[in-house]
């Protein structure tokens, strides 16, 4: 069956509202479209929940939007209401903007999460890098409880833990 899109602004729109004044106040005069992905594509055999697209060019005119949002439906049916505001905030997360010292025009753009890394590494070499022992000291508050693979988790998290100086050794 083809990919259907809708628009999501009643309940992705609504979480966005509530997020940007509060989190992303760099993005209050940023233009949002807000859409439903009827079911999630894969990338790297991996579902996505959302994607996050700069709008430039003559798109950008045509549909009077800096960025777009969009949402697979069938992934965001499977969650409850913090795991959407987390999903939100995480996809707002990935926009950004700057002012133009010049013109004084706001320059947007979509910037690359503070970590990527294989959950292997991080088992085998602990927190290996300073983006990631930083990721992984706020990981250590992390409430897991609820969660399916909490114990897996934890299980890292303890390993990660007992690397005291990760970069001592490289």
């Amino acid at each position: 069956m083809p990919k259907e899109w809708t628009y999501a602004d009643d309940s992705v729109g609504v979480i966005a509202g509530g997020l940007i004044p509060n989190f992303h106040a760099e993005l209050a005069t940023a233009r949002f479209k807000y859409i439903f992905v009827s079911e999630a594509s894969l990338k790297g055999g991996l579902e996505v929940a959302g994607r996050a697209k700069k709008i430039t060019g003559f798109m950008e005119w045509v549909i009077e939007c800096d960025f777009l949002i969009e949402v697979a439906l069938d992934k965001w049916n499977e969650l409850d209401s913090p795991q959407r505001t987390a999903l939100v905030d995480h996809l707002l997360e990935r926009c950004s903007g700057e002012e133009d010292e010049k013109s004084g025009e706001m320059r947007w753009k979509i910037r690359d999460p503070d970590v990527q890394e294989f959950s292997s590494i991080l088992d085998r070499h602990g927190a290996w890098h300073d983006g990631l022992a930083g990721f992984v000291s706020i990981a250590k508050k992390v409430d897991l409880t609820g969660f399916d693979d909490a114990d897996e988790n934890l299980n890292v998290i303890s390993q990660v833990q007992q690397v005291e100086d990760p970069l001592s050794e490289v």
